[in-house]
């Protein structure tokens, strides 16, 4: 019954489209150096329209009828078909239907929508510890690397390098972070038995699950004489504004006089928190985001209404990850010549997707618009001629042209361009993540692990590394002493994430990150954009 309900609630879902604006990028490749929180999903709801009761009966009966004649043959006839999981057949075909529109239209299950919507609240029901997943000698082992002040975690003491051995008193070995992760987490004030290990000896703790807080605004501190930096990576929740408002003026309190907006790995999120951030620094009148949808609801725009906007020179800061929302804020500063965008091209969804609640408190996010920056052009790269794993990898069509770029022109008469992305004004590289330098992550874990006595990172120290690399896991240590640069900035902020935790590891290694330092020399050209005449208009195409 339930596969007949939602597929008939995704069609009258596609069919009426008439949800609010959201904004989900998702599947983008991770950095495999930085710590998250896991979480995956960001996205908004809105108050729904009510849809007419006669074309619901008639699709659910067609939908339901095609899903239910479908479902019997497979089981009746398929090889595994006895044994087939009709939930998992559902949302694969749901999935695969989505796909064939756009790479942005997902289907959740049950878990993945309870996630989805906490995302957005900036919270998860869980037990506030960080855990991560190591290889040694072919195994693969779950550690706790920090945990959130006043969760039960903390509270326990739990500590960085803590194995985690059981769950319930069943046997972790082998298993993932995400997998034990999932056994972690659960309904608020139910508890949890986690079984660790510590200095070689097992350790029961009894953690209550409670609401843990997942702030979007990860760090935020001065960097460099009067430069501040805003650190956003996880995406933007309901209360990101807020969170940010507050490192704001508490960076303007510390002497700040001019900002660094970091948005690298800023997947989007909701919409409406983004358009708020850029209204921030762009005066009343000034054209934000223009939206056009399907369906007259769905276009909008957006307009700032700030009649005293900060004027302090602005770097964005942004990535191949930086998708969907964060686009929109590099998008608007940028158009309207209010901010420099440094760093490296980002990485091109302009859907919007609605976020729809389904029977089985399921859902799914469908794509009922496109955004369009204040000049007019469109940041969605082109998907039709590539596949999915294609298209989030940003490999181009085999033996087919790119996509034609749009051009468009700033307040100042700069020449940008639509359909690829926001390129920067500043190309800045970041550290390149190759193989090699992934492969340094596991020993230098256990490196710290076995010393955290250590406070400083001296050359000493990487030849040290480089002979527990080379005899633990068979890495090269001339090849490591060679890149003694990234050995000792990763090792530093493992070091200082055993000792003190991970917003303060992150700062020392924001300190030294190299995009952030030519966001740092490129604080002059900002501070240009700040004197942009009011009177300019933008040239729409």
């Amino acid at each position: 019954m339930f596969e007949r309900i939602a597929s008939a609630a995704l069609v009258i879902a596609a069919a009426t489209a008439v949800y609010a604006q959201t904004d989900v990028a998702q599947g983008a490749k991770s950095d495999p150096f930085a710590i998250s929180s896991g979480s995956t999903f960001a996205a908004s709801t809105s108050s729904k329209k009510k849809i007419e009761a006669n074309l619901s009966r008639t699709l659910a009966v067609s939908i339901s009828t095609d899903v239910d004649e479908a479902l019997s043959i497979i089981k009746q006839n398929h090889v595994s078909g006895k044994s087939a999981d009709t939930s998992n057949l559902t949302k694969s075909s749901i999935n695969a239907m989505l796909k064939s529109l756009d790479p942005h239209s997902n289907y959740y299950d049950a878990a993945e929508y309870r996630e989805l919507i906490g995302d957005q609240r900036s919270e998860y029901f869980g037990t506030g510890s960080t855990i991560i997943s190591y290889t040694r000698e072919g195994k693969l082992e779950t550690y706790v690397v920090a945990t959130h002040p006043g969760s039960s975690s903390d509270r326990a003491e739990l500590k960085f390098g803590d194995k985690i051995i059981a769950v319930n008193g069943k046997s972790v070995e082998g298993s993932g972070s995400m997998e034990i992760r999932d056994l972690i987490r659960g309904p608020r004030n139910t508890s949890v038995r986690v079984t660790i290990e510590r200095d070689g000896s097992p350790m029961i703790v009894d953690l209550r699950r409670d609401r843990i807080p997942q702030p979007t605004v990860t760090n935020a501190f001065i960097v460099s004489h009067g430069v501040g930096l805003i650190e956003m990576p996880e995406g933007f929740s309901f209360t990101s504004y807020d969170e940010f408002s507050a490192a704001f003026n508490g960076l303007k309190q510390a002497g700040m006089t001019s900002l660094i907006l970091d948005l690298r790995g800023n997947g989007g999120g909701v919409l409406e928190t983004s358009v708020k951030i850029a209204e921030k620094f762009l005066p009343a009148g000034t054209t934000i985001l223009t939206q056009r949808g399907r369906v007259p609801i769905d276009n909008r725009v957006w307009k700032s209404s700030n009649r005293a906007p900060e004027k302090m020179p602005l770097i964005v800061l942004v990535d191949g990850e930086s998708a969907s929302a964060s686009e929109v804020i590099a998008g608007a500063l940028q158009d309207n010549d209010r901010a420099l965008i440094v760093g490296e091209k980002t990485f091109g969804k302009g859907l919007v997707q609605s976020v729809l609640d389904l029977p089985g408190k399921t859902g799914l996010t469908l794509t009922t618009a496109k955004y369009f920056t204040p000049s007019g052009r469109s940041i969605q790269r082109d998907y039709e001629r590539s596949g999915t794993y294609a298209y989030y990898n940003h490999q181009e069509e085999s033996g087919g042209s790119k996509q034609a770029k749009v051009a468009s022109y700033t307040v100042t008469r700069r020449q940008v361009y639509g359909g690829d992305g926001i390129t920067p004004d500043e190309f800045a590289p970041s550290l390149e993540a190759t193989e090699k330098r992934i492969a340094l992550l596991d020993p230098i874990f256990y490196f710290a692990k076995d010393n955290k006595g250590l406070s400083e990172v001296s050359e000493d120290t990487v030849a040290q590394f480089a002979r527990f690399a080379e005899k633990g896991w068979g890495l090269s240590a001339v090849s490591i002493i060679k890149d003694a640069e990234f050995v000792r900035s990763r090792l530093q902020y493992t070091l200082t994430l055993s000792r003190s935790g991970i917003r303060p590891a992150k700062q020392q290694m924001l300190a030294t990150d190299p995009q952030v330092s030519a966001a740092v020399r490129s604080i002059s050209k900002a501070a240009a954009f700040v004197r942009t005449p009011k009177s300019q208009t933008l040239s729409v195409k």
